[in-house]
């Protein structure tokens, strides 16, 4: 039996000939490295090739990551809407992905997704990766939603409000306006009474005007818990109302009652007068000014959720700043558009109803301001050479 050649680790290793390397069969070879290493098993592992492991790229790039997680949605979709792609188109998108999970992106694959990437987008256009994203998902929806929701929560109120404020307040005018003239035409019947003796017309004007009084003096009352009793009341010192604004029974001396309800009739209208003004101030100028741009922004709800609506079901809705720029010059129409009268001219629409549909169209509020400037710029233009 002839002796192995045993290898002189001491020596130069590139002078080592094939003569002097013992090649070990290939399950030896195999075995040599399946158990654990240690010095006596221990052997020289060459590494891979600087080429292989330059190819590796370390990719931590979140737009990368994002449009890999797109992909699949994007081939999902261009199969539900059976658009044919090239297969090499698809296999490269699929191994990519699989790249990336595996932490095995290289040069070579990065140069062969993005025109694959590209092939994908043309063909499912004009949907998008980051418009199948937010579809999938409705919390833009939910959004705006609440804020329908909130507004509405809003502007009911304050409307029922304003509208009971608006019928108090014409009411107590009225009111004012038919006492005014029966005050006027008793006080002379009333001159002309001998004590102990009525006429029954007078006795009749005076039940007319002790209704009244009540009457005027409950409305301005109601009115005036809308403004949180700001408006002292005449009758508060009083311990019977009922004795001031009724009529005494029996009625004895129809001329001394009548002067006294006339009297307190006096009273009751400076107190519905003042709490009238106090209401038309406040509420007035929440319905000039509060009102329209709740409404406006109301109105831009709607538009929102009408596109958002159409958007969605063809999957195109992608988030952009436009949509809260849009909020915003809602709010800016809202608050000025009643400064402009002829905004609804030959269109007979409440300050209120012109806000929501400034809302809902704000290109029409914007078109509107173009043309008053250019009409504004040609009269300019007129009065300079006139001056000149």
């Amino acid at each position: 039996m002839s002796k192995e050649s045993v290898i002189d680790i001491s020596g130069p290793v590139d002078q080592a000939s094939p003569q002097k390397v013992t090649t070990l069969p290939k399950r030896q070879r195999n075995a040599q490295f399946s158990g654990p290493v240690s010095p006596s098993n221990m052997t020289t592992v060459f590494p891979r090739s600087q080429a292989a492991v330059d190819e590796i790229l370390d990719v931590n790039d979140p737009v990368l990551s994002r449009k890999l997680f797109e992909t699949g949605l994007m081939l999902a979709y261009a199969a539900e809407i059976g658009k044919k792609l090239k297969p090499g188109v698809i296999a490269t998108l699929t191994n990519a992905r699989e790249a990336l999970a595996r932490h095995a992106w290289t040069k070579a694959i990065a140069e062969q997704f993005w025109p694959a990437y590209g092939q994908l987008c043309a063909a499912i256009k004009p949907v998008t990766g980051e418009s199948l994203t937010t579809c999938g998902s409705n919390n833009i929806i939910r959004k705006y939603r609440l804020g329908t929701i909130c507004l509405v929560s809003l502007i009911l109120p304050l409307s029922i409000l304003m509208f009971i404020n608006a019928h108090i307040s014409d009411e107590i005018s009225d009111r004012i306006k038919e006492n005014n003239a029966l005050v006027v035409r008793l006080h002379d019947q009333l001159l002309g009474i001998q004590p102990g003796h009525a006429q029954n017309d007078v006795v009749a004007q005076l039940q007319e005007l002790a209704t009244s009084n009540r009457s005027l003096y409950s409305l301005a009352s109601v009115l005036n818990r809308f403004i949180l009793t700001a408006e002292r009341d005449p009758l508060s010192d009083i311990v019977d109302k009922r004795q001031a604004l009724q009529l005494p029974v029996p009625l004895t001396d129809p001329a001394s009652a009548g002067f006294d309800k006339i009297k307190t009739y006096q009273d009751v209208r400076t107190y519905a007068k003042d709490v009238q003004q106090m209401n038309v101030m406040i509420y007035g100028a929440i319905t000039a000014y509060l009102l329209p741009i709740l409404y406006a922004l109301l109105g831009a709800c709607a538009f929102a959720l009408r596109s958002l609506s159409q958007q969605i079901r063809a999957r195109t809705y992608t988030p952009t700043y436009a949509d809260f720029a849009r909020i915003i010059i809602a709010v800016i129409a809202g608050l000025v558009v009643g400064l402009f009268n002829n905004f609804t001219q030959g269109i007979s629409l409440s300050p209120l109803a012109v806000a929501f549909l400034v809302g809902y169209g704000v290109e029409i509020f914007f078109s509107f301001l173009d043309t008053f400037l250019e009409t504004l710029r040609k009269a300019r233009s007129r009065q300079l050479p006139q001056r000149a």
